[in-house]
């Protein structure tokens, strides 16, 4: 009994080794296979291939370059730049503004007046001139406007934002804060709520008188026990000054929601419990609507957006106007010019710039300016597909073409093709100790019964790759399983 499962395993073991791919599911190309030829011949003690060998390798190794040529779409995706130009517009020392007539493909919403998601570009051509010395344009102080509303400016912090003016000190300011509000959230009793880093966990509800008990985090870490009841407003903050504090409201406090952000407040939390009921489980629960306001910038009039645009702003109208400023006294605002091949760029991620067009006398020296163009430079991106060859191979056949004495262990990486049976292929020993005497023994029967074999073995190093004998008793009948595998490839 012990013999006959002995013998049973020995099969399965030997089935799982031979059982392997077909020819034709293996992917073989010069790029990921090496072809182990047998030694001939010696010369001066270098094994050679020639002769049948050598014939049959380089037919096979041809076979596998060409095997790794085929035809493959290739999509990518192509950024092309694009101009769009206003028309030209003369200086006449007028009051410019930029309107989609001038220049249709402005990308950006343009108007006379600064309403809803609208802006105003507009250039005070009085302010701008010819400096015949340097031949080239000079914009002085405020020649160049951008104004904008509270639902248009340039500050780009993601998601909703809530833009605040104010006069603090005498001088007027601007809040930025990112906005967030919630409706109709629930959760139930245990669980905690966690905004900007106040946190409030649901320690009681009683349903019905409609009141919680809730422990409050502040973000500082203080901690305390809260009552909250129904429709009630509670107002937590951290003002300017970096003070926490919390207040309750029956309505909703408008009027000292404002007066916290224009005082400049960090963070300003309001959370309004809406309902409380039972859910599924008897679970007591809390449904409720929050406000979330975080001051992420702030700008004071003459303050810096970045390089020489300056901030002017303006409470009681709400409108923001960022101006070229000049101020020769001053390091930081020197005078602007702008060349011949030069633009003068706009402070936005719209790829708008103004450019001077010179006029030039018959020695093409410039002497003047026939008027400026807004210019807007964009990237239009698009999906090309092509079909091509597609090449994984090796152009050099004999590259991946070696001797069987060079071919110490299998590799975890390549395919490997055995040409040639055991007597003048030394890979032969190799096949013994990776896959035992008496695997190989079975196959070299099957070369004597059957003439020639093909087989596909598992490499155990890495079974992504496989091993593959094409052998034979002669050279003849090697040649015949060379050109069957490579009929079934």
């Amino acid at each position: 009994m012990k013999r006959a499962l002995a013998l049973f395993l020995s099969l399965m073991i030997m089935c799982l080794i031979l059982t392997s791919s077909s020819a034709a599911s293996v992917s073989l190309n010069s790029s990921n296979t090496v072809i182990v030829l047998p030694t001939t011949k010696i010369v001066n003690g270098t094994p050679l291939h020639i002769g049948e060998d050598a014939i049959t390798g380089s037919r096979l190794g041809a076979f596998l370059v060409l095997n790794g040529i085929t035809t493959g779409t290739y999509t990518a995706t192509v950024s092309v730049p694009v101009e769009y130009h206003s028309v030209l517009i003369s200086d006449l020392d007028q009051v410019y503004v930029l309107n989609p007539t001038d220049m249709p493909d402005v990308g950006v919403n343009v108007s006379d007046e600064p309403v809803g998601r609208a802006v105003v570009i507009r250039v005070n051509f009085s302010r701008v001139e010819f400096n015949s010395t340097r031949g080239m344009a000079e914009f002085f102080d405020r020649s160049v406007e951008i104004v904008f509303n509270e639902n248009t400016t340039p500050l780009d912090i993601g998601g909703d934002y809530q833009v605040v003016s104010t006069t603090v000190d005498g001088r007027d300011t601007m809040y930025f804060y990112s906005y967030k509000k919630v409706d109709s959230e629930t959760k139930s009793l245990g669980e905690t709520l966690s905004v900007g880093g106040w946190r409030i966990k649901f320690l009681d509800i009683n349903i019905d008188v409609s009141k919680m008990l809730v422990v409050l985090t502040y973000p500082s870490g203080t901690v305390k026990q809260k009552p909250m009841a129904e429709d009630k407003y509670y107002l937590m903050y951290v003002n300017a000054a970096g003070e926490e504090d919390f207040e309750e409201y029956d309505t909703y406090p408008s009027a000292r929601l404002n007066e916290l952000l224009e005082g400049g407040a960090l963070k300003v939390f309001l959370f309004n419990p809406t309902d409380f009921f039972v859910g599924i489980n008897n679970a007591q629960m809390v449904t409720y609507d929050y406000w979330y306001y975080e001051k992420v910038k702030q700008y004071r009039d003459g303050d810096v957006y970045t390089g020489q645009w300056v901030w002017d702003i303006n409470p009681a109208e709400n409108l923001y106007t960022l101006y070229l400023h000049v101020n020769t006294s001053l390091h930081s605002f020197p005078r602007v010019f702008v060349g011949p091949g030069e633009f003068l760029e706009l402070p936005t991620d719209w790829g708008l710039r103004l450019v001077p067009i010179f006029s030039r006398n018959e020695d093409g020296v410039v002497d003047g300016v026939d008027g400026y163009r807004f210019v807007r430079v964009a990237s239009v991106s698009r999906q090309v597909s092509i079909t091509a060859p597609k090449v994984q191979a090796t152009d050099d056949v004999y590259s991946f073409i070696v001797n069987d004495t060079a071919l110490s262990s299998l590799p975890d990486d390549k395919n490997i093709i055995i040409v040639g049976g055991w007597v003048s292929n030394r890979a032969w020993e190799l096949l013994e100790e990776v896959y035992g005497k008496s695997t190989i023994d079975s196959i070299k029967t099957e070369v004597m019964t059957e003439g020639y074999v093909i087989k596909v073995l598992n490499n155990p190093k890495n079974p992504e790759y496989k091993v593959i004998i094409l052998a034979g008793k002669t050279y003849a009948e090697t040649r015949k399983a060379v050109e069957r595998f490579m009929e079934e490839m």
